[in-house]
């Protein structure tokens, strides 16, 4: 529920998901037909070379199903801990769509949708993870779950035309019309999502509606650029609040559209790609936990991009990553802006802040032998997951623990009522890992996260927080005997993932932002 759209040439990678520069738009293959894939000719459902039901029906299963459910009805395992749930097929109800209000989307939509993603929400980009014929079959398969794409046609879709020059009076003018349509009632007198009834909208199935910030670029949807603005405007977000305002003239769209483009804080935009390769670097010596060790500073950073999967003001959407390997240790420091440190450890009821690392066990690679990669959301069904979590309350207690060691060492003063009495919380100090901030777990699914037994347990680290960051450190041994620890000894890629947990956002468990699979080179 916002004034949202791509509906121009696409990005490379959108909103807080990669690059702002436009890139020539991937050529299509031709259909027997003549018609294009996006439908600007004929009815919009043209069949091309390379299609496959079959082939996509096989990619759904593998990557969609999860949050869209078997039969495309929005109910997947992963839908409870998602906000907004993921879309309902069967009505053939689309928020993306370069076609009217009302109206089906052109198969170049949905395409467009898959690969590009929907910022903001828990629908990432599949862009880098399925080949061309892969994403046009997914559509194909998409179609099947709704009766209208047998028995209805696209209408012509919307032509914005040229986009005109902003000034200082088409602003005015466009917020003259935001006062006079009332969208202040949800979008709020500043743009941030929070009118007077933005906690009171629901969509057509009746699941609450979340009104984003539209000051924000990294939470727009489908891109913000003004054309995309006047795209939305035009068109809507079907099955959401959002309506068309395409009652109002060209002109005054494009006003409105203007305003609203005044008022993105462009500053405020962040880059980093769905999936990326990372590289671990070769040092020489011991590596320590101190997360702010010379050892760091010369080592080359890359930013990986987390997918929002409650709506939230301000998430976390991207992590820095660093890895290094003296050939017997491995180490990984991850590092995230949060303004807001959350580590209260004297309140069982308090939400924290965390970080894991997620590693696919196995012999798979991203996106290679029909797909054979855990699902990047706590694998699944015998393709198991390794995840390493530190968190912030642990490492305080442990901190705690050692400050009240030495400030009583030799005076005879009793540990237990000092720890017990408030400092620590009882029930979460009898928890025998806590000897250091970083638990060691396996998941093969949903519901399936199981603590590996305190013997197997090989993680050291250590977190801090410092000028508005966090910064923590992983060590472990490149060897493990173990048969549910990842292997760093092998010769291809590691599979990784990320999660951050923001206590600010009341986030635990299933509540969080992850990332998908990134590769991981060894030296």
């Amino acid at each position: 529920m916002t004034l949202l759209g791509w509906r121009g040439e696409p990005a490379l990678v959108h909103a807080h998901g990669g690059e702002t520069q436009k890139e020539k738009p991937k050529e299509v293959k031709p259909e027997p037909s003549g018609h294009s894939h996006s439908g600007s000719a004929g009815n919009g459902h043209s069949h091309g070379q390379g299609r496959s039901v079959t082939i996509g029906a096989t990619v759904y299963k593998h990557m969609c199903i999860f949050c869209h459910g078997e039969d495309g009805n929005g109910g997947g395992k992963a839908m409870a801990y998602l906000y907004p749930w993921p879309r309902d097929f069967r009505k053939g109800v689309f928020k993306h769509r370069s076609t009217p209000t009302g109206s089906l989307p052109l198969d170049k939509d949905i395409f467009d949708t898959i690969t590009k993603g929907i910022p903001g929400t828990a629908m990432p980009a599949w862009e880098n993870a399925l080949t061309e014929d892969e994403t046009w079959s997914v559509v194909e398969y998409l179609k099947t779950f709704s009766k209208r794409f047998k028995d209805e046609t696209p209408q012509k879709p919307v032509t914005p035309g040229p986009v005109p020059p902003t000034s200082k009076e088409s602003i005015e003018a466009g917020y003259m019309i935001f006062k006079e349509m009332r969208c202040a009632r949800c979008h709020g007198t500043d743009l941030k999502g929070d009118g007077p009834i933005a906690d009171s909208l629901y969509d057509i199935w009746d699941h609450r509606a979340f009104v984003y910030d539209l000051t924000n670029p990294n939470t727009f949807k489908f891109g913000f650029d003004k054309e995309d603005i006047y795209m939305t405007l035009s068109t809507g977000i079907d099955g959401t609040p959002m309506k068309a305002y395409n009652h109002l003239t060209s002109k005054e769209r494009w006003d409105l559209a203007s305003f609203i483009h005044s008022r993105i804080q462009q500053d405020r935009y962040r880059k980093a790609k769905y999936e990326v390769t990372l590289k671990s670097e070769q040092v020489e010596g011991d590596i320590g936990i101190e997360p702010f060790s010379e050892l760091w500073d010369p080592v080359p950073a890359t930013n990986v991009h987390l997918i929002v999967l409650n709506a939230r003001r301000d998430p976390i959407t991207r992590v820095e990553f660093q890895s290094v390997t003296n050939g017997k240790q491995i180490a990984f420091r991850v590092q995230w802006e949060d303004p807001v440190p959350n580590r209260s450890s004297s309140r069982h009821q308090d939400f924290k802040d965390a970080v894991a690392l997620e590693f696919a066990l196995g012999d798979v690679l991203l996106h290679t032998h029909g797909h054979n990669e855990p699902f990047f959301g706590m694998g699944n069904r015998e393709k198991p997951v390794n995840i390493w979590q530190w968190r912030a309350d642990w490492q305080k207690e442990i901190e705690t623990k050692e400050e009240l060691e030495q400030a009583t060492e030799g005076q005879g003063m009793d540990m237990d009522v000092m720890i017990f009495g408030g400092e620590v919380n009882p029930v979460e100090s009898l928890n025998p890992f806590r000897e250091v901030p970083i638990e060691e777990m396996n998941a093969e699914g949903f519901g399936t996260l199981t603590p590996q037994p305190k013997t197997k347990q090989n993680i050291r680290g250590k977190g801090l927080w410092k000028d508005g960051k966090w910064t923590v450190v992983f060590v472990r041994d490149i060897e493990s005997l173990n048969k549910w620890d990842i292997q760093f000894n092998k010769k291809q890629p590691i599979l990784i993932g990320f999660a951050v947990w923001d206590g600010l956002h009341q986030d635990r468990n299933g509540r969080k932002t992850v990332s998908m699979w990134q590769r991981l080179i060894l030296p």
